[in-house]
């Protein structure tokens, strides 16, 4: 399924506002689509409000009941509740914020999932440091290394919310908030487990140059996810993050979305990755390629990478056909990735 689904709630509700209150009431009851996220849901209840306070006391009563059915109808099976079994913070009511930032900002979305991708990414299996998960990227010399660029406009957008929940560490909200990101841009839900633990300050910070570095090739590709633990199978599932979001040249050097929709989450990334021919783009200094069809699509040397590599590629073909296959296999190595260098974390019930 393709990862607009943002989007499809308002057009189901354009469509089915030509209908009388009561047939559009029955209709949207009716419909039963388990790809329907949470946020999904906000979206269309916004819209329902707003017509509802523009409308007939009728209607307005009629959106009240939709919204007390809609986790268990509108999604087509068990409503999406979080307990958190001894948690210190009250995490439905954090995940139903994080999706509320979302709604007003879904190009937020990437950048929450790149920055827990970079806090864990310090991380060296064989040493035991760079203190991953820890939101360690708070303090200097972390938040200040180049490959950190930009990613102050995330840690910003969740201040708020770390006023609003206290209790919970730095380290915890910056992980949930990627893994509502991934579920909001039509991507798999990745149970969620409390206890990180925050630095305390930038000593524990891990050396510079640990990131993976877009403009070399599958060698460094390697080099990096073995250092922090993983396998190439979940290598490739991981860089499929690159189905959402772009590169700016004022981070990176790098120009540009690596898909079409750069605020969705499936296996788009390796879909293009096979099916565009790609070729040298001479308008960034930086060497990147582009798709000839469109030139609007980008792809870096790492991700080209990916296809002269035959254990990688493999991967590629596998995701490219299979997108379920892809999100199940990413959540597990994201799941692992922001769990890197953590004790004793408690699991969402």
């Amino acid at each position: 399924m393709r990862r607009s689904l943002l989007f499809f709630p308002f057009i189901i509700f354009i469509f089915l506002s030509s209908f009388t209150h009561s047939h559009c009431f029955f209709l949207f009851v009716k419909l039963d689509f388990p790809m329907f996220s949470r946020i999904s849901q906000k979206v269309a209840m916004r819209a329902f409000g707003a017509r509802a306070r523009a409308s007939a006391p009728h209607f307005r009563r009629t959106t009240a009941v939709f919204s007390g059915v809609a986790a268990g109808v509108f999604v087509g099976g068990s409503p999406c509740v979080l307990r958190a079994q001894g948690a210190p913070f009250d995490i439905e009511g954090l995940r139903s914020d994080i999706e509320e930032l979302l709604l007003d900002n879904m190009s937020l979305g990437p950048t929450l999932v790149r920055l827990a991708w970079h806090e864990a990414a310090s991380w060296d299996c064989k040493k035991k440091d760079g203190a991953p998960n820890s939101a360690s990227m708070r303090f200097r010399p972390e938040c200040d290394y180049g490959g950190n660029k930009g990613l102050d406009t995330a840690r910003k957008s969740l201040e708020p919310l770390k006023k609003k929940y206290p209790q919970i560490s730095y380290a915890d909200l910056w992980v949930l908030a990627a893994y509502v990101a991934i579920e909001a841009m039509g991507g798999p839900n990745i149970p969620f487990s409390w206890g990180r633990a925050d630095a305390k300050d930038g000593s524990v910070c891990g050396p510079d140059g640990r990131l993976p570095d877009g403009a070399k090739t599958q060698d460094h590709v390697r080099e990096v996810f073995t250092r922090l633990g993983f396998n190439d199978k979940e290598t490739v599932a991981l860089i499929g993050a690159h189905t959402c979001g772009e590169c700016r040249v004022k981070n990176s050097g790098f120009v540009g979305p690596w898909t079409y929709d750069k605020n969705g989450f499936d296996n788009s990334f390796f879909i293009a990755l096979l099916d565009e021919k790609w070729v040298f783009n001479p308008n960034n200094a930086k060497l990147q390629f582009m798709d000839d069809k469109t030139k609007g699509a980008m792809m870096l040397p790492s991700d080209m990478a990916l296809l002269l590599d035959a254990s990688y590629k493999k991967y590629v073909d596998i995701y490219a056909k299979d997108n379920d296959k892809f999100c199940e296999d990413f959540s597990a190595a994201f799941k692992k990735l922001t769990e890197l260098g953590t004790k004793n974390l408690t699991p969402v019930q």
